[in-house]
């Protein structure tokens, strides 16, 4: 005698519920929906890491265009 398995409670057949909510199931795989788990703190200080480092290139690109422009007028002549 064959034994079918009662899949009416699998995770497959929930329909988001309690901690399983954002997982959906798309061709037969789980497929993760989810906001990433990263906390305010985190988020602030990669928002500060990436403001940081944005104006250290900001600084780097005004050199550049300064020297160039001091280049082109003849003015520097230590930039060649």
């Amino acid at each position: 005698m064959k034994q079918y398995l009662n899949l009416k409670n699998s995770i497959y057949q929930q329909k988001n519920v309690g901690p399983l909510s954002g997982l959906t199931v798309k061709d037969g795989m789980l497929i993760n929906n989810r906001p990433d788990g990263q906390t305010g703190i985190a988020q602030a200080a990669q928002v500060k890491r990436a403001m940081k480092i944005a104006e250290k290139v900001s600084i780097v690109a005004r050199g550049t265009a300064m020297g160039e422009m001091m280049s082109d007028m003849g003015e520097c002549s230590d930039c060649d």
